[in-house]
């Protein structure tokens, strides 16, 4: 195996670990290698996959069906932020909406460092979720949005790691079909994509049996670490392409 093959296998089981285990960050590590290697316009119908398949292997069904009010104001709000970014996306630089993603990212990272009173209402909440499509549209990236949504809503970092996943298996999966549609490259079914699948099947069932035994101080330093990554990823991202 390639070295550059076997670092980018590394990233995407680490990344299915994190994702599986702390709610977000497959696109922030698997990304950027795989971008390099395969390059974007295959790289990312391949990460929306991917990022699906995560979604729906770390989906509790008993996290479905006790906090179903939630998940589907989540999820409509994230199919409004897509729809939404859909259109607006032709009519905006990529380096512009590359830096406002990350600007939103950085705001809801200094939100988890404030002593905030009391949780966000079903307004604001709708309003962070809708801004998480817009993210998963401009930039692959709802999870660090949504989660900091859901901690504003007074959920427990454990409670987050659960919660975001359904939603984020319904954005993911939307946008790869949107993807798709648009008449975009198509991704090449070989044998690399399938060892690609494999291997973030193996990542994320080795993150949804450690996930559990994670302290909740350590699941919320890992997302904003992660968040902190994110943005620096794409406040460069954008200074490149400016």
């Amino acid at each position: 195996m390639p070295a550059e093959l076997y670092i980018l296998m590394t990233a995407i089981c680490l990344g299915a670990m994190l994702q599986v285990g702390v709610g977000i960050g497959f696109s922030i590590i698997a990304g950027p290698p795989m971008m390099i290697m395969l390059g974007t316009p295959t790289a990312v119908p391949i990460l929306l996959l991917l990022n699906t398949v995560v979604s729906a292997v770390a989906t509790d069904r008993h996290v479905l069906k006790n906090n179903r009010r939630i998940i589907v104001t989540a999820v409509i709000g994230c199919c409004v932020g897509v729809a939404a970014g859909r259109i607006v996306y032709p009519l905006l630089s990529e380096a512009f909406v590359l830096a406002l993603t990350a600007c939103l990212l950085l705001i809801g990272l200094i939100t988890t460092l404030l002593p905030l009173r009391g949780s966000i209402g079903n307004v604001g909440f709708s309003a962070v979720t809708g801004l998480s499509g817009l993210a998963t549209v401009w930039a692959a990236t709802p999870g660090p949005l949504m989660v900091f949504g859901l901690i504003a809503k007074g959920r427990s970092a454990k409670e987050v790691a659960k919660l975001v996943q359904p939603i984020a298996l319904v954005a993911y999966g939307i946008a790869f079909l949107l993807h798709n549609l648009s008449g975009a490259q198509s991704i090449s079914y070989g044998s690399s994509v399938w060892g690609f699948l494999a291997i973030t099947l193996i990542g994320s069932l080795l993150g949804r049996a450690t996930g559990p035994y994670l302290p909740q101080a350590v699941v919320i330093a890992a997302i904003r670490v992660v968040s902190l990554i994110a943005c620096c990823v794409l406040f460069y991202r954008a200074y490149m392409t400016a």
